[in-house]
């Protein structure tokens, strides 16, 4: 059985929320590309020995712009 530890991440792009689920690999395992699900910015897909996986738990809040006058 493999120990996972699991950890909050917020995207420093966008600022959504993760779950973020970091696992001994038992075998070398590829890296595939990981984006954010919001903003497309790369993740992490490794650290060391580790695989990380991330969960989407929050959206980030949507930001008003405010009417500028004309």
């Amino acid at each position: 059985m493999v120990k996972a530890d699991v950890a909050d991440f917020i995207c420093p792009g966008c600022q959504a929320r993760y779950k973020l689920v970091r696992a001994k690999s038992a075998a070398r395992s590829r890296d595939l590309p990981l984006h954010c699900k919001v903003c497309k910015q790369p993740l992490a897909a490794s650290d060391g020995e580790d695989i990380l996986k991330y969960f989407l738990i929050r959206r980030p809040k949507a930001t008003r712009l405010q009417a500028r006058p004309l």
